[in-house]
């Protein structure tokens, strides 16, 4: 009997061992923040990158979603590389985050920063934005075949507005025009401040196109002081801009996103990464995050840490091959 109760107390002692161990491995699996979550946006106040930020902060709070409060930092400059090197402050917690974009794979390419994609974590792609190619309503450009033959008869005789040398706009242009026949460093780009500022310029006949982002140039269609002649998106849009064709079905096989994503610090654990997905993925499935979508003509593809992961490497290779043909990499 003793040699009974010996064996049943050390099979009740393993078993004992083994339930603690599968314990902590559970707790491990159901990760919760335990502190405020900051979400931090590379621009300033009132942009895309913040208003992405506050549409997630307001309906995780509403929904109730995080059992923290959530907050939205803004710390802009340095081409949006500051809120990444803040990010950088904190490794493993997933309590910050940072609103990523394409910069992030765009500065590194062009030596801006040493920031790579992998130095952080990913963990949801959330909108594709999309560049739509605008010329003022009496254009006799009225496709991209007409915009192609123009640049190849006299690449310098349609100038091209675009708000960011390097951005994905320009990028999306250059790859446009390379893919059509046409040497894209001998384009005539005009850089301005803002989408806003190159749209004057078309509407005042200062320059005959504009490669911008669809929010930028959507009153203008709808007045139809301006007309989309083609969108860089993999599918055609839907609502005012259903009738505009892409650049593939076009003949030009690109598309270029200038997405917006949440990224966090790197060390994250999977159990952090999955929890802040399943969070994600809650708010994207909101009817509000959809009329927003709706609202600003922004494209919701989600995509999950691993997916999205693969996407910036895909993104990394082709940016760097059209940076480079276009002497923007130092």
């Amino acid at each position: 009997m003793k040699e009974i109760s010996g064996l049943t107390c050390w099979v009740l002692a393993l078993a004992g061992a083994l339930v603690f161990s599968a314990g902590t491995a559970w707790g491990q699996a159901e990760w919760r923040p335990d502190k405020p979550v900051e979400i931090v946006t590379p621009s300033a106040a009132g942009g895309s990158n913040d208003r992405v930020a506050r549409m997630i902060q307001k309906i995780v709070q509403e929904e109730k979603l995080v059992p923290v409060p959530v907050s939205v930092i803004n710390k802009p400059g340095g081409n949006q590389t500051l809120s990444r090197a803040y990010l950088q402050q904190h490794p493993g917690d997933a309590h910050y985050f940072d609103i990523g974009n394409p910069t992030l794979i765009s500065n590194h390419i062009r030596g801006i920063t040493p920031q790579h994609f992998s130095d952080f974590t990913a963990i949801a792609l959330l909108i594709n934005e999309y560049t739509v190619f605008t010329v003022r309503s009496d254009s006799p450009v009225r496709n991209v075949k007409d915009l192609i033959a123009r640049l190849k008869a006299d690449p310098e005789s349609v100038s091209i507005g675009v708000s960011n040398l390097g951005g994905t706009n320009h990028l999306t242009l250059s790859m446009a025009a390379k893919a059509g026949g046409v040497d894209p460093r001998k384009l005539k780009v005009v850089v301005f401040k803002t989408n806003a500022e190159s749209t004057t310029a078309l509407m005042g006949a200062h320059i005959q196109l504009v490669a911008s982002s669809v929010p930028s140039v959507i009153g203008q269609v709808k007045a139809g002081t301006v007309r989309a002649i083609a969108i860089g998106d993999t599918e055609r849009m839907s609502g005012v801009l259903a009738a505009v064709p892409t650049l593939r079905e076009q003949g030009i096989d690109v598309s270029l996103s200038n997405w917006r994503a949440v990224i966090g610090p790197k060390g994250l654990t999977p159990a952090q990464v999955g929890y802040w997905e399943n969070v994600l993925a809650r708010v994207v499935a909101t009817d509000e995050w959809k009329n927003e979508l709706e609202a600003q003509n922004w494209d919701g593809r989600f995509l999950r840490s691993k997916e999205f992961t693969q996407y910036m490497e895909k993104e990394y290779a082709a940016t760097k091959i059209i940076l480079n043909e276009l002497g923007l990499v130092k």
